[in-house]
């Protein structure tokens, strides 16, 4: 029998899956967290058994509603499907959206483009239909920007034209020498080409910014070109008929980063008039209060 004072929110990312539980004044209950790294590989059904085995087996009474926020769900039909299929197995109304999509609920500003910086990128809004937008996402070869493997890759690119050029960006590369242990910006450029996973390289991205400070122009100009590709999505998105009062952000890019988030702030007003909220709770708490948005007592 349902509890019609709890609500379960799930935030399945790309390697973990996030639970909450909230009474209805929005008071949490619990978080259980778990390792998934193969979430995003697996077929809705999978997906689906896999959300309904951990509502089961967690020590909570059986909620009112589910919201869930799915990384790889990247179209409207793909987040219908997963809501499909996990209703049908827990018999409870379940709401599911792309998991950047929280950030709009955790901060109840709908209306928003959402904006995740994190390893890498990802752009959405929805148009007056409903349907949902969606810019970048393309991974860390083909875009990302602003993302941390995105900066990283345009900061030695940067780097790499100046060295071409007879005029090298010394501060950022003594840093990356410093960080990574390899001699010069060519083994750099191998480790990023040919040695590490391009998550594990993403981590140097506090090394542009660091580089940044320090006057490097290579950093610089990584910053700034991440900033100038954000803001122009977003106008795109405009254009597209996303319905857009405000950017709401969230990533440990952004969330790290106070002058990078000062940087977008200022941009986003200038060009567009928009302001930069940046969600600093976890993006379950957006799917705890979809949740509540569809229990059926509503």
């Amino acid at each position: 029998m349902t509890d019609p004072r709890v609500l379960i929110g799930i935030d399945a990312g790309g390697s973990k899956l996030q639970l909450r539980a909230a009474d209805l004044e929005g008071r949490v209950l619990g978080d259980v967290v778990r390792s998934h790294r193969t979430w995003t590989a697996l077929p809705t059904a999978a997906k689906a058994r896999l959300i309904a085995e951990e509502i089961g087996a967690s020590a909570w009474p059986r909620p009112a509603a589910v919201g869930i926020g799915a990384h790889g769900c990247d179209t409207d039909d793909q987040c219908a499907e997963l809501q499909l299929a996990v209703a049908t197995l827990i018999n409870i109304p379940v709401v599911v959206v792309n998991d950047a999509l929280l950030l709009q609920h955790a901060v109840g500003r709908p209306n928003s483009a959402n904006l995740v910086l994190g390893t890498g990128s990802i752009l959405l809004a929805r148009d007056r239909a409903g349907r949902t937008l969606y810019a970048s996402g393309w991974g860390w070869l083909f875009g990302d920007h602003g993302s941390a493997w995105g900066l990283v890759r345009e900061a030695v690119r940067a780097a790499a034209a100046a060295e071409d050029a007879g005029d090298p960006d010394d501060v950022l590369v003594e840093l990356l020498i410093k960080h990574t242990g390899q001699p010069a910006l060519r083994e750099i450029v191998q480790d990023l080409l040919l040695r590490l996973p391009p998550a594990e390289w993403a981590t140097w991205a506090p090394v542009v910014f660091t580089a940044a400070e320090r006057g490097s122009t290579a950093a610089r100009t990584a910053i700034e070109a991440a900033v100038d590709q954000l803001v122009r999505q977003v106008g795109e998105l405009t254009a597209r008929g996303a319905v857009i009062d405000q950017v709401v952000a969230g990533g440990g890019v952004i969330a790290r980063q106070p002058d990078f988030e000062r940087a977008l702030a200022r941009r986003l007003q200038a060009a567009l008039g928009l302001e930069l909220i940046v969600v600093r709770e976890p993006p379950v708490a957006g799917a705890v209060r979809l949740a509540y948005e569809v229990r059926p007592d509503r």
